[in-house]
């Protein structure tokens, strides 16, 4: 079945090569998820080219795609983000968001406008949302209950209650 773009997100990485047999290592966004058989990749003009998993472990994250069972082949997808249907990925908990999700929802504090959400940084403990504001600064803002009251993906928005002095960093 081929899939619409507009509904294929990333879900993933595809990062070195392991061993000589066209396995390579991946990385998966999503928590607990089970790659369907078929991702998509983003060829050299943008355009999204299936990839039919022929073997995928789980539990050491290696992936071998058919078409691609020796290491030279294998080479040619280093590096690059894999990409499955939105309607694919497993249903979160309530207040549980998939990145895609956050990125581009007005930020709302006050009932007041004050940017958008570009980016959202996981790499530390605590996970920040990166808001470019209407004066055209970039800031940060940690995902925590404390300063987020309420995520509308619906509405795209998000209500924020902002710690004293944050806007004018």
């Amino acid at each position: 079945m081929e899939e619409k773009k507009e509904d294929l997100i990333i879900a993933g990485k595809i990062h070195g090569t392991h061993g000589l047999k066209g396995f390579l290592k991946i990385e998966i966004f999503p928590p607990n998820f089970d790659l369907p058989e078929v991702i998509y990749i983003k060829d050299k003009t943008a355009e999204f080219k299936p990839l039919k998993v022929d073997i995928y472990d789980k539990r050491r994250n290696l992936i071998r795609f058919e078409n691609y069972t020796d290491i030279e082949k294998a080479k040619k997808l280093k590096h690059r983000y894999f990409y499955v249907s939105s309607g694919k990925l497993p249903k979160l908990e309530k207040d549980q968001f998939y990145e895609f999700q956050l990125i581009g929802l007005d930020v709302i504090y006050d009932n007041q406008k004050i940017g958008k959400i570009t980016k959202v940084d996981d790499r530390l403990p605590t996970v920040y949302l990166i808001i470019k504001c209407l004066d055209g600064k970039e800031r940060h803002l940690p995902l925590i209950k404390e300063f987020i009251k309420d995520v509308d993906i619906e509405n795209g928005r998000v209500i924020v209650e902002l710690p004293e002095g944050w806007l004018e960093l």
